[in-house]
């Protein structure tokens, strides 16, 4: 699984045109691709991140591309650089029409064994960092009487699986905020927005795709990012409450949650034979430390 590195054919205005975009974890990944999608739209994006290298990349594409960017090196885990990037981004553009949260850190453990650190690094990232960039946009929205918050959670966000505790708690943490938010702000004109993806063919599923706890599951399985980005523009074009990648994939959960007992065993034996086909293929070493950052 590789990074897609579909090139623009140049600029596809379309309904985002002159909008001002924000996306978060822009140098790879999910973000990475749902930036440039903004930028063919014809948006003023700004592409929000700690590795400044890569975001100047992007930046160069996103101007190609037909749209207008702006590179903001920051750690979404920093509130005050946040707050100081959104006040660039509304000197820059005038405003904020959408913000996507899409940065996201990955570490992979069982439970029994997850480490206080990982978890707390992680909450610091998926969760504390998208409440510091709605925070932050959310006045000049609410000035505006109109925007869209578009939070990029996971499947795992609705059902807790083996070996991704840890990870799935920040993101029902997440997906318990956004409904959250999306109640306090219902008709102010702001939508709020959950897109809920199963395994991307990004960087960081890559990653951890390789450790021993996960090196069983098909990489078949890993979708395009692209398909997220559509989701992510639908989202935002019509305000939609839940998208889920592929399709129905959330429904199917909330229905297994109607039989917890049955899952909880279906997923047991799924998650054990995995193992056993991850310890046949690494040949029963001992488990490293499994971490992944997109």
């Amino acid at each position: 699984m590789a990074e897609s590195k579909r090139e623009s054919k140049g600029p596809i205005l379309g309904y985002f045109r002159d909008k001002s975009v924000i996306v978060t974890g822009a140098s790879s990944g999910i973000g990475h691709d749902v930036a440039l999608a903004f930028g063919e739209q014809g948006a003023k994006v700004a592409v929000l991140a700690r590795r400044r290298v890569q975001l100047e990349e992007l930046a160069k594409k996103i101007d190609k591309a037909g749209g207008h960017a702006l590179a903001l090196d920051c750690d979404v885990t920093d509130r005050a650089r946040v707050f100081w990037s959104i006040e660039q981004v509304k000197e820059a553009f005038g405003g904020v029409d959408v913000l996507v949260n899409s940065a996201g850190l990955l570490i992979t453990d069982d439970v029994e064994h997850a480490r206080p650190e990982d978890l707390r690094q992680m909450m610091e990232v998926n969760l504390f960092g998208a409440l510091n960039t709605m925070q932050a946009v959310l006045p000049v929205m609410r000035k505006a009487k109109n925007g869209n918050i578009v939070n990029i959670s996971s499947l795992a966000g609705r059902r807790g699986v083996s070996p991704l505790g840890a990870y799935s708690a920040t993101k029902f943490a997440l997906v318990g905020m956004t409904e959250a938010l999306r109640v306090e702000l219902f008709n102010s004109g702001i939508k709020v927005s959950l897109v809920m993806p199963g395994v991307i063919d990004t960087p960081m599923a890559h990653t951890a795709l390789k450790r021993d706890s996960l090196k069983a599951m098909p990489t078949f399985m890993a979708m395009p990012a692209r398909w997220v980005t559509w989701a992510v523009l639908a989202a935002a074009a019509f305000g939609l409450t839940e998208v889920d990648v592929p399709p129905g994939a959330a429904v199917a959960e909330k229905l297994a949650s109607l039989f917890p007992g049955v899952t909880d065993a279906l997923l047991s034996v799924g998650t054990r034979l995995m193992q056993a086909s991850s310890d046949l293929m690494s040949g029963g070493g001992a488990r490293p430390e499994d971490k992944a950052k997109k």
